[in-house]
């Protein structure tokens, strides 16, 4: 992992959720929740966002069924990841505006509307 990047479970993930700040923190309660009933997601954390961890991403998006990127405002990331994934994997977003944080559970579900495949 770079330095300046942190993760977690992305040893054996088999999604990616990619997601800075705050909303980070809430992503990592997602996987462990979604690890309980046996689906195996990781968390790139991007401590800052330039420069941008374009190959940590690309690494991971290689060997990941999908990426989820939830973010806390319009999409400030979604770009960025989208570059470093070149098409390699389904990369969706999941965005709050106005300061409505979101839970866990709403984060989890979007990975399962969005990403995830049975």
């Amino acid at each position: 992992v770079c330095s300046n990047n942190t993760s977690y479970a992305t040893d054996d993930c088999d999604y990616l959720i990619v997601a800075f700040g705050s909303i980070a923190r809430i992503s990592r309660k997602a996987v462990e929740m979604a690890r309980k009933d046996g689906v195996k997601i990781g968390v790139l954390r991007p401590i800052t966002l330039w420069p941008f961890p374009y190959e940590e991403v690309k690494k991971l998006a290689q060997r990941v069924k999908g990426i989820l990127v939830p973010e806390l405002n319009a999409g400030q990331m979604i770009e960025d990841v989208r570059l470093a994934v070149d098409g390699a994997v389904r990369t969706e977003h999941f965005g709050r505006l106005g300061g409505i944080v979101p839970t866990p559970d709403e984060i989890l579900n979007a990975f399962y509307e969005k990403i995830y495949e049975k």
